[in-house]
């Protein structure tokens, strides 16, 4: 066995771990505050096109690129929000971003042979962020550090019938899930404008599960009600994912694209 891949996946593990055990005593430190915790949930959707590149030996052999406008006529089910709590400087956070797309297609075999061949795919994609917040200034402005875990999650199923008049002649089906557990740090920066506006941008990275992933975007926002208590926001994310896999095989994965959202503070 490949004594330098135990030694990277080792490191990795123990990153992931010193990652998760950071964000943990965080939240102890938290908790002995006499502050209490200020919390805020974001709806967000996330119209983004994706992206899908694979290479072998450093040869370029698929690099395409999926519009939004598409992946929305096969849209199943999503489910985009995320969630922050702070007490004082430290606090948590938790971002949620789950589609489904389901596809069906039926074609007629070349020739006359009157055989028909079906195609029914459902395919999942899961991106959940636990993270602990610190921010120097206690107030959400400026900088604050995010540090903590990602897990990616896709899955694959696909059914494939082969049928004559009706009769089916044969099936096969894959039904697949690949998991991968990252380790996070990131940034992100908050300063108030005029007239209730806001600027913020983050960005992030992570690797274990994955070689490589990482996000960023800016972000504009307006806040009203009566207490400040509501706030909506544009912006722009992007995210690129580099898979782990056998050399000399890369597989990777972007998204980007427009992020509306509303935040609600309770």
């Amino acid at each position: 066995m490949n004594t330098n891949l135990i030694n990277i996946a080792g490191l990795r593990t123990q990153a992931l771990s010193l990652a998760i055990a950071a964000a943990a005593a965080s939240m102890a430190g938290g908790n002995a505050s006499a502050e209490e915790w200020q919390w805020a949930a974001t709806p967000y959707v996330w119209a983004t096109d994706l992206g899908i590149g694979l290479s072998v030996a450093d040869k370029e052999l698929l690099d395409t690129e999926i519009a939004f406008e598409d992946l929305a006529e096969k849209l199943d089910g999503a489910a985009m929000v995320r969630v922050e709590g702070m007490r004082g400087k430290h606090g948590m956070a938790f971002d949620v971003f789950n589609v489904e797309l389901a596809d069906s297609v039926s074609a007629a075999l070349p020739g006359e042979t009157g055989a028909d061949f079906t195609l029914d795919s459902a395919i999942g994609l899961t991106i959940l962020d636990a993270a602990g917040v610190y921010n120097p200034s206690g107030d959400g402005k400026g900088f604050s550090l995010v540090y903590g875990a990602r897990v990616i999650e896709q899955r694959n199923d696909i059914d494939a019938v082969l049928s004559y008049q009706g009769t089916t002649l044969a099936g096969k089906s894959l039904d697949a899930t690949d998991r991968y557990v990252d380790g996070l740090v990131g940034v992100r920066y908050v300063r108030q404008l005029p007239h209730n506006f806001s600027y913020g941008f983050a960005a992030d990275v992570s690797t274990g599960g994955t070689k490589l992933t990482w996000s960023a975007g800016p972000a504009i926002g307006y806040t009203f009600g009566d207490h400040d208590q509501y706030r909506v926001t544009a912006g722009y994310r992007r995210m690129d994912i580099t898979f782990e896999s056998a050399e000399p095989v890369d597989t990777e994965m972007s998204m980007d694209g427009l992020l509306l959202g509303f935040r609600l503070d309770f």
